[in-house]
């Protein structure tokens, strides 16, 4: 368009509104303003902002250095030796003298003690004292109550979302206190936070913060805990936080372990000199069970802490009466209701070997120090495993969670699962009924290869196993 065909339309469609601008008005050079070098000047602009952009805010703002980062470093407590690779504890006892940093979850005061107590046994040697590093994520959901908005506003400006550390000036609360005497009295670095978020988005800001401190291990509440000394009255709190804890497992770039409390320690906080436990690991195989026993080396250092490492062994290997049991993925059974496995093809003589050379290691290196048992099963292994939980000797059992099972664990798939994110073993000492009165901590190693869980059909001797085998395996 010419600059008077331009200038003609102008007036025809605003002759009133600006009469004394129309008279002032250069129509010819308004078209002139973006000549051809111009132009071309302005489309490098754009380009150099569009491929720019990216690399800038990923230097510049945490969270998405932290994404890139996510995917390449994974942590667990069983150290493998580069070195040897079929070995997977050649360098537990090296990794065992490095920092060890841990990222306990809590909802509020009530898994205080419980935590404490649980820290304070994993962190072994009171003399000389282990580099421990405590960071306690108080988990607090999202909602248009005026306090959940004023925290979020409130939120350290750090790059983790949500985030506030308790300020210098502001008022203590119990959970404070209670950390705050216990890094003071333990010697124990304790950062404490808050994680203000929506449920659905929780176990990404675990993630983070996970990440983001390098931590080893995290330690999760089960979303049901006792309310009483008798064990009779449990609080459960909901469906959504049990989402939030299956979705961390899933997610976390670290080991998980959850914390199923019965009141470990009595309930209260006790003093390192005042430390009196009895510990029992349960031992059947596997990623996840060598990290439950490497958990155990660091406990047994502990003076006021006494091991036990129950292996249990199937009574008929070698024999005759041995059945060949096979796991196949199960497109009839949901992960809500049934027990999830890992899709990995694994060697089965392999994994076998790495639990030899693990037991042997850690015999060797724990000495006198942990009381090892060896239990032969023939019948029902889930009696036996109830019957540690329901002994009163032990405050705490440690069991993995069995991603890559044993035959023995393996045939345990077929059971009715009350709890599935906790494995056969762990469901079987946290369900209720049962009369466990030990605490239960339920260990995942953290293992990429092992990520994918889908539910499965247990196969023994070429048959199904999903009808009366079940009915068999559901009772302890």
């Amino acid at each position: 368009m010419r600059a008077t065909e331009f200038e003609e339309e102008f007036r025809k469609k605003f002759p009133q509104k600006f009469p004394h601008a129309l008279q002032q008005c250069d129509f010819s050079s308004w078209l002139q303003v973006l000549n051809e070098e111009t132009f071309a000047i302005l489309v490098l602009m754009a380009l150099v902002t569009t491929f720019i952009t990216t690399p800038t805010v990923m230097a510049i703002y945490k969270p998405a250095r932290a994404a890139g980062r996510r995917r390449l470093h994974h942590r667990k407590l069983q150290v493998p030796d580069p070195s040897a690779p079929s070995s997977p504890s050649a360098s537990a006892g090296a990794g065992a003298t490095m920092e060890l940093r841990v990222l306990a979850c809590i909802h509020g005061g009530q898994d205080v003690p419980a935590v404490i107590n649980l820290i304070e046994t994993i962190r072994g040697h009171t003399q000389p004292r282990r580099l421990v590093k405590l960071y306690i994520l108080r988990m607090v959901e999202l909602t248009e109550r005026t306090s959940s908005i004023l925290m979020a506003r409130a939120a350290r400006r750090n790059g983790l979302p949500f985030l506030r550390p308790r300020r210098a000036g502001e008022p203590h609360n119990q959970v404070d206190v209670a950390f705050d005497t216990y890094a003071q009295l333990g010697h124990v670095h304790v950062r404490a936070m808050t994680a203000v978020s929506a449920l659905h988005t929780m176990h990404d800001d675990v993630a983070a913060v996970a990440e983001d401190k390098r931590v080893s291990l995290v330690v999760l509440p089960f979303h049901k805990r006792q309310t009483g000394h008798g064990g009779d009255d449990v609080e459960n709190l909901g469906p959504e936080w049990r989402a939030v804890n299956r979705r961390i497992l899933r997610e976390a770039p670290c080991s998980v372990a959850f914390l199923v409390d019965g009141g470990f320690g009595g309930g209260e906080q006790v003093s390192s000199e005042q430390v009196a436990h009895g510990v029992c690991v349960v031992f059947f195989g596997g990623p996840d069970d060598r990290e439950a026993l490497e958990l155990a080396g660091r406990m047994a250092e502990h003076p006021g802490v006494q091991v036990t490492v129950v292996r249990f062994v199937d009574g008929k290997a070698g024999s005759e009466e041995q059945s060949e049991v096979t796991l196949r993925p199960s497109h009839t059974k949901n992960a809500d209701g049934s027990y999830t496995f890992s899709t990995a093809v694994v060697d089965a003589g392999k994994e076998k070997e790495l639990d030899e050379a693990a037991v042997a290691e850690f015999r060797q290196r724990m000495g006198s120090l942990v009381r090892f048992e060896e239990r032969v099963v023939v019948g029902n292994v889930i009696e036996e495993v109830v019957s540690i939980g329901k002994s009163r000797e032990y405050g705490l059992v440690v069991v993995g969670k069995g991603r890559l099972p044993s035959a023995m664990v393996a045939q345990l798939a077929v059971r009715p699962a009350e709890h599935p994110e906790l494995g056969p073993t762990g469901d079987a000492l946290a369900s209720s009924g049962h009369g466990v009165t030990s605490s239960v901590l339920v260990v995942q190693q953290h293992d990429m290869s092992n990520a994918d869980e889908v539910p499965v059909s247990v196969v023994v001797d070429g048959r199904a196993q999903d009808g009366e085998f079940a009915k068999d395996m559901a009772e302890p």
